[in-house]
């Protein structure tokens, strides 16, 4: 009985101090940051705080649910993203064209929240990520805690000895996770000695995702650093912002965290109210060229303007207003759209009607409902000819590239922590381009610019002629060859422009669409978005436009034949190998049936 009486007293005291701390933590205010960056025998490099995100406060939004609180609750632990840091080491070479590598640790820090890893960039740069992830045990859980220290420490790599122009060694370090448990990210110091077990914390295997390497960041003797991004491709992974340090043959693998909320979707989603502020803040402005003659326009405009249904086995039929006799359970090849048969008309509807245009909104819950996702989808009639550059000769293709039917689209990429904008994908010819939000021209403080090239519509972030497909490269001598020819045939032209490939134009003419005047939600991913129901032409299957075959041979000739001899040799063989959907058009699919309405959008 006398020995019951210890054990007893014993767990009426732990009880007691976890209670207290459980009080403690619900009542500390969340406004209430660490600023202290740990020693752990690190030379002070810069004591500076530092962010590398956009400056730009989000909107205001209205209030509800758990979007735009700071943190978001994965289910057992809760996240915050951290955007400031204090420099903890660098380098002075080593990397891509000698660049330096700078390696941070998060400052403040809401109390109650612990590091999964520092963080690492090129110093002349954008980075990747602006930010990493710290984290909040949130089960109160004593001994299944979704937090937990490392054992040990494994030492990864060091400076020491190599002529990288560094004032101080550096050190990397790989926390050396419990059994059940993962590490996120590694730690910096530049001290030989292992860092403190309590610096950093390891994460539940079943709170964990795998990644995979992504962009390489910086590298030296025996080290590359890497960027890393999740494996899966379950929509549930959430990235953190930690890097990768690959040494030798060490080729130890980090984990990214995971979603496992049941209502994973929708809990810090935006709802309707805050959609609309979004959209209102940071829809983009879409400029055209000012040579551009096919406009963009909305759907019910083309089917209210004689647009045509052409089926197998059936006559030709004109399009009911919203789409309602369109099919929408067949292959991509049962049916297809047209422009008006009368002459005069198909030339008017080709070029669309930009007062009349629409952008289509489809939301998306992205990176493990971490971010939101705004497609913003544009429809043309009618997709005009490309042009090819060949050195200093622009070379325009005349109907090669046209096609009825062109869909092009957008993505704000905003973070549902504050609601920031964060990425911007811009469509580029069937595939798209992540552009960070700080590396566009802004309208208002907040509202992108963006290019629509000139007949393609292909998206850009700044006014320029872009090369976007090439057969191989120019070797000297034909590089050669094509100036001396530019320079007999254009003599007192000083100024031209110098590429090889397919070729957008963009530039800021008289005419823009305003996203934000006439936009329309037409799909979400998640419940309480507020959306209802879907237009009937959102669920067609078949194509946007007719197949269309070129007499290839003849689009060439006409294409090179005032170029100067040998230039037109050269042109021949380069055009020769243009990729074939060039040559054969075909109407696109509508947007839900193309791979990248549903999950993560790929480059």
């Amino acid at each position: 009985m006398s020995s019951i009486v210890p054990v007893r007293f014993f767990f009426h005291i732990l009880q007691t101090i976890l209670i207290f701390q459980i009080v403690c933590s619900a009542y500390r205010p969340y406004t209430e940051f660490s600023t202290v960056l740990e020693h752990n025998d690190n030379v002070g490099y810069d004591t500076d705080v530092i962010s590398f995100d956009r400056h730009v406060p989000p909107p205001v939004y209205p209030q509800g649910g758990e979007f735009a609180v700071g943190k978001i609750d994965l289910g057992g632990l809760e996240v915050f993203r951290a955007k400031f840091f204090k420099k903890i080491w660098e380098t002075r070479s080593g990397g891509p064209n000698g660049l330096v590598a700078s390696f941070y640790e998060p400052t403040h820090i809401p109390r109650g929240f612990h590091l999964l890893g520092h963080f690492c960039k090129l110093n002349n740069f954008k980075a990747v990520f602006s930010a990493v992830l710290v984290a909040k045990d949130t089960t109160r859980n004593l001994f299944d805690s979704a937090l937990k220290i490392p054992i040990d420490y494994t030492l990864i790599w060091t400076s020491k000895g190599l002529d990288i122009g560094q004032n101080v060694d550096g050190y990397i370090w790989l926390p050396i996770a419990p059994v059940g448990y993962k590490a996120i990210g590694h730690i910096v110091t530049t001290s030989p000695k292992k860092p403190s077990l309590h610096k950093v914390m390891c994460v539940p295997s079943d709170l964990t995702d795998l990644t995979q390497v992504d962009e390489r960041i910086w590298g030296s003797s025996n080290i590359n650093l890497y960027t890393t991004k999740p494996r899966s491709t379950n929509g549930l992974s959430v990235p953190t912002g930690t890097f990768l340090a690959l040494s030798g043959s060490n080729r130890h693998k980090l984990a990214c965290l995971k979603m496992i909320k049941s209502d994973s979707t929708s809990s810090a989603q935006p709802n309707p109210q805050q959609i609309q502020a979004m959209i209102d803040a940071y829809a983009p402005l879409v400029y055209f060229h000012p040579n551009e003659e096919f406009f963009p326009a909305s759907v019910e405009w083309f089917f209210e303007n004689g647009a045509k249904l052409y089926q197998l086995g059936k006559d030709p039929s004109p399009v009911l207003k919203n789409g309602e006799n369109l099919p929408n359970k067949g292959s991509v090849d049962d049916a297809y759209l047209d422009l008006p048969s009368d002459e005069s008309e198909k030339d008017r509807v080709k070029k669309g009607s930009l007062p009349d245009a629409s952008a289509y909104i489809h939301l998306k819950s992205a990176l493990g409902g971490t971010f939101t996702d705004l497609a913003i989808w544009l429809y043309y009639p009618f997709n005009g000819g490309a042009k090819f550059q060949l050195g200093p000769f622009t070379i325009p293709l005349g109907k090669l590239g046209e096609h009825v039917g062109d869909w092009e689209h957008i993505t704000l990429r905003i973070e549902n922590y504050s609601g920031k904008l964060t990425q911007i994908l811009l469509s580029q010819h069937a595939k798209g381009v992540w552009v960070d939000a700080s590396e566009f021209e802004y309208i208002n403080g907040t509202r992108p610019v963006v290019y629509a090239s000139l007949h393609g519509h292909s998206h850009y972030n700044a006014p320029n002629k872009n090369t976007h497909w090439a057969a191989g490269e120019l070797d000297s001598v034909d590089k050669q060859m094509l100036m001396d020819a530019f320079t007999k045939t254009y003599p007192r032209k000083s100024l031209f422009h110098w590429g090889f490939g397919l070729r957008d134009d963009n530039d800021k003419g008289g005419n823009v669409l305003d996203i934000a005047a006439k936009s329309y939600q037409v799909s979400a991913n998640y419940n309480n978005s507020g959306y209802s129901m879907p237009p009937y032409w959102l669920d067609y299957t078949g194509r946007w436009g007719p197949k269309v075959s070129y007499d290839t041979t003849t689009e060439v000739m006409k294409a090179v034949q005032y170029l100067p001899r040998l230039v037109r040799k050269l042109a021949l063989k380069v055009l020769n190998k243009l990729p074939d959907e060039l040559f054969g058009e075909e109407g696109p699919e509508g947007p839900k049936m193309k791979s990248s309405w549903d999950g993560d959008e790929k480059q």
